[in-house]
């Protein structure tokens, strides 16, 4: 018998075996049965002009804005998504957004980091909050 397992970060209940065969796949595997192809998650500075501004993985001390910016491509229908802001495994932000339909979308979201140091992450979730992509960071 196998033993369900909650992910709550990624809203998931899912067996152990098949767990192990998730946890390792590439986003472009996973992003297959997707309803639209994500071409852009990252996390940046600031959002100009429909494009981000210095996307980083490491943030310095003093940074009080990051962006968390998606480019999706091939949107065949309006689709609901998330963005859900984690800062040390406890969700901090959900914010709902509307893409498409259209052959391109970009879109972001920002979150004040209130001086947060420590390990952060994105989750891009669908409407029933599956987990599409993430991207994480770290404030210094």
């Amino acid at each position: 018998m196998m033993k369900k397992v909650l992910c709550p970060a990624r809203g998931l209940v899912v067996t152990g075996m098949v767990w192990l065969l998730l946890v390792g796949l590439p986003m472009t595997v996973l992003a297959q049965s997707l309803p639209f192809s994500v071409s852009r998650l990252v996390v940046c500075e600031n959002v100009q002009d429909r494009t981000p501004v210095n996307v980083m993985e490491v943030f310095p001390a003093g940074t009080e804005r990051v962006f968390c910016f998606l480019e999706a491509r091939d949107i065949p229908a309006a689709t609901e998504i998330k963005m859900a802001w984690y800062h040390e495994e406890q969700e901090v932000a959900r914010v709902p957004l509307t893409i498409g339909p259209s052959p391109r979308w970009r879109t972001y979201t920002s979150k004040m980091t209130m001086g947060r140091k420590g390990n952060w992450k994105v989750y891009l979730l669908d409407s029933a909050d599956n987990s599409l992509a993430s991207v994480q960071f770290v404030l210094e």
